[in-house]
């Protein structure tokens, strides 16, 4: 089973076609989301009609989804490639004005005696031979969002962030870019409203499908000119653990030093779940590391005053010449190997993916 994503999930215990080779254990996924229903209904009596709210509708399938997706992550870890007898049972906990969803997955995880084949696993796109007025109603409201933010007039509110994260509208993704770009040259006059932008942003990726949101961050960290903005989709990469090895060993192997810092960034973030091969991978990593990251400045020696004796001298890229190897340059703030002190230096990358090696190798046999 080469990914989570390929762990089959069913709600009876018989396999049709498959044999159970091994029962493994039960195994379970918890979700706690918190919500303030009062509130909710009271800011949009338009959302509800016949009693029913599409907006909270919307919300039990994402939580819904994303049970699942946890429960699948489980199972992969301890080598199961099916899930059988799968029940999801959700419990509302209210008091003074707020609410708590309490969400549970359960199931048997169990290891088939032969991989599950296409006709489980069907990856064909949905087809309908009726549709319903809400899908319509969605799809129009998505052309008119994609049609406005093409022409730079879409309105980044409060709705149209709930639509595009609950509708998976990537389509805009380079109009949210720009407008979250605006925002970062005032970062230190208004924190809290970047702060706002990033969460929303963040929470708009994480509702996009796995390979998706791996696709974006990784091309547009790899383009970004926006120094500032890469480094916090860097951050994306890190607060949702999408750490793609392959990526980002293609963004240490570029060859523009800015891109294989950013590289270098993300190898010091994580992934949901780890492998023998990942232990693999970071080993070749490691050895690109140590050979990739070469000094950029020119080392020198000058006599010192007064004594014969030679003194070892160094030039940076930008032209200065500083009097100690070891220390910043006193113009642009850069050592030796271009990395200014609040850069994360490839050193100190180097140690933590050989840690992080011995800490997996511990745990997978």
């Amino acid at each position: 089973m080469a990914n989570p994503k390929d762990v089959l999930v069913i709600t009876t215990s018989p396999v049709d076609g498959l044999k159970i080779k091994q029962y493994l254990r039960p195994i379970s996924a918890h979700i706690v989301a918190g919500t303030n229903l009062f509130s909710d209904f009271l800011a949009s009596f338009s959302d509800v009609f016949g009693g029913r709210s599409q907006t909270y509708q919307k919300q039990l399938i994402s939580l819904y989804n994303e049970a699942i997706e946890r429960i699948k992550f489980s199972a992969y870890e301890i080598g199961a490639n099916c899930i059988i007898g799968l029940r999801i049972d959700m419990d509302e906990i209210s008091g003074k004005g707020k609410s708590m969803f309490m969400l549970t997955a359960i199931g048997t995880a169990v290891i088939l005696e032969k991989e599950i084949s296409a006709k489980h696993l069907d990856q064909t796109p949905e087809k309908f031979e009726n549709v319903g007025l809400d899908r319509i109603d969605t799809l129009r409201k998505k052309k008119v969002i994609i049609k406005k933010a093409e022409a730079e007039s879409l309105t980044l509110d409060d709705e149209t962030w709930d639509f595009i994260t609950s509708n998976q509208v990537d389509e805009i993704f380079p109009y949210i870019l720009k407008k979250y770009s605006e925002t970062l040259p005032n970062e230190q006059l208004s924190p809290a409203a970047t702060k706002t932008f990033h969460k929303q942003l963040s929470n708009f990726i994480d509702g996009l499908p796995e390979n998706k949101k791996k696709e974006l961050l990784y091309t547009y960290i790899a383009n970004e000119t926006n120094e500032q903005l890469a480094l916090k989709l860097c951050n994306i990469v890190n607060e949702l653990n999408l750490l793609d090895l392959a990526k980002s060993f293609e963004l240490l192997q570029k060859n523009e030093f800015n891109i294989q810092k950013r590289g270098l960034w993300t190898m010091t973030y994580d992934k949901p779940y780890y492998s023998k091969q990942d232990m693999s991978d970071f080993e070749n990593i490691r050895k690109f590391i140590q050979t990739a990251f070469v000094e950029r400045g020119t080392r020198a020696t000058k006599k010192q005053l007064l004594s014969s004796k030679e003194k070892e001298v160094w030039t940076c890229e930008c032209g200065k010449a500083n009097n100690e190897i070891g220390a910043y340059c006193s113009s642009c703030n850069k050592d030796i190997y271009g990395f200014k002190t609040t850069e994360t230096k490839p050193s100190v990358v180097d140690n933590y993916i050989q840690q992080k090696i011995e800490l997996i190798s511990e745990l997978i046999k």
